[in-house]
């Protein structure tokens, strides 16, 4: 009986030990994550409530960097469409004077090749490609040059007219680029006829060259200005309505992280305080073992 008596209570000792040093070991790793849930069975509602709230926070992140891609193609369509627009008085400039009578016509063909390196300059602008490598004009065949010149006069748009939008919110998707079509395909000549950016200038560079420049183009000039001037505002209404977004996602990130941190994070003074409890009551347990092992060991002899 006293062997039975003595085995067990060494066995008590032992899960007790045990117990005061798992209790130790979680205050320690409390103290040092500064999280009050570490495992679900810790506290399980706050564990499930926490975990919805990382979900949420999560998706909002996603849609926070979704936003800032989209900032980003509509800061680099701002800048280029800004590069046309620099352009494009010098354009309606040398068409002015090409139809002054006081040129000659060698006058006229130096003001025409001059248009011609800004007719360059503005395809140039056109097949712009971002630092993902995509050609931010070509709607959704991006990896597709979507300006081309197969011949003189002659100007090809081999993107599409898609529309791409990005999602910035759970119930919100911005359009975070144009595509070529609108911007340089699509425009309304003064005649009513359609007609695209590069074919209206080199309208005008083919006047020039012949020496009977056509006074009509210089209304389709001012319309192509126009129609740039046009695309640069609906970017930057996107602009600011992404501005707006991001800053209620931003709000709502950190209105959740607080919650967040209600359920999981410590009362670092507690936490302290609990650890010395249990270091202490391990020492306790310590002791009492050491009290049964040498009973134990006294009885054997």
């Amino acid at each position: 009986m006293e062997r039975v008596s003595t085995s067990t209570l060494f066995s008590r000792g032992i899960d007790s030990m045990l117990e005061r040093q798992s209790a130790l070991s979680r205050a320690q790793m409390q103290i040092s994550t500064g999280k009050r849930i570490l495992t679900p069975r810790d506290d399980p509602p706050g564990a499930a409530q926490a975990l919805n709230l990382k979900t949420a926070i999560t998706q909002v992140e996603q849609y926070q960097a979704n936003a800032d891609r989209a900032r980003a193609r509509l800061d680099l369509q701002e800048a280029t469409l800004a590069a046309v627009d620099d352009i494009m008085p010098r354009v309606l400039e040398l068409t002015l004077q090409g139809q002054s009578d006081t040129y000659s016509a060698e006058q006229r063909i130096a003001i025409a090749q001059e248009l011609r390196q800004l007719n360059d300059e503005l395809m140039g602008l056109a097949n712009t490609q971002d630092s993902d490598g995509e050609y931010i004009f070509a709607g959704y065949n991006a990896d597709s040059i979507p300006f081309s010149n197969p011949a003189d006069g002659v100007f090809a748009y081999s993107g599409d007219m898609g529309v791409r939008t990005i999602q910035v919110s759970a119930t919100r998707q911005i359009q975070d680029r144009e595509n070529g079509y609108d911007v340089f395909m699509n425009l309304t000549t003064s005649t009513g006829a359609q007609r695209n950016l590069f074919e209206t200038v080199h309208g005008v560079i083919a006047g020039l060259e012949a020496d009977a420049p056509n006074a009509v183009l210089i209304d389709d000039i001012h319309a192509a200005h126009e129609q740039i001037g046009a695309v640069r505002a609906r970017g930057g209404a996107r602009l600011n309505s992404i501005e707006d977004q991001g800053r209620v996602n931003e709000d709502f990130i950190f209105t959740m992280q607080s919650s967040l941190s209600e359920i999981e994070d410590i009362d670092l003074a507690e936490a302290v305080s609990r650890f010395e409890q249990d270091m202490l009551a391990l020492q306790a347990a310590q002791q009492s073992f050491n009290m049964v092992q040498s009973l134990s060991l006294f009885n054997y002899l």
